[in-house]
């Protein structure tokens, strides 16, 4: 993809990242999603979550890294399961921060697959 095109954003993937970062609750200038403590709101241009222009520059990086791991578990987790077996330090908490917001995600694929292998996941893995 070129740089200077923006890429799109799955804005339901956006949207959990930003709740599981309490996002909507602390930084949001939007009373329904504060409220709600949910993303409700986003752009049509690119369909991001409104409170993402709040961030900061270091903030955005780990919204983005969370969001781009979350992206990949949502694809991945179902057939290349062992790209997502980080087993301790901080790669271990985006693993698991990543496989919890993909979990729900209705565009999964796979989704009876994909639940397997994160159980299995689970099984094999120490407590972190």
């Amino acid at each position: 993809m070129s740089k200077d095109k923006p890429r799109t954003i799955d804005t339901w993937l956006a949207a959990r990242t930003a709740e599981m970062l309490a996002l909507p609750h602390t930084i949001c200038r939007r009373r329904d999603c504060r409220r709600r403590n949910s993303c409700y709101w986003h752009f049509r241009s690119n369909n991001e979550p409104c409170c993402l222009q709040n961030l900061s520059a270091e903030q955005r990086e780990v919204f983005d890294a969370i969001y781009n791991r979350a992206h990949f578990a949502q694809g991945f987790l179902g057939s290349n399961s062992h790209l997502l077996e980080a087993r301790h330090g901080e790669p271990r908490m985006l693993d698991d921060v990543a496989i919890e917001i993909a979990r729900m995600s209705p565009s999964r694929w796979r989704p009876e697959i994909w639940d397997a292998a994160r159980r299995r996941r689970e099984k094999m893995l120490p407590p972190g």
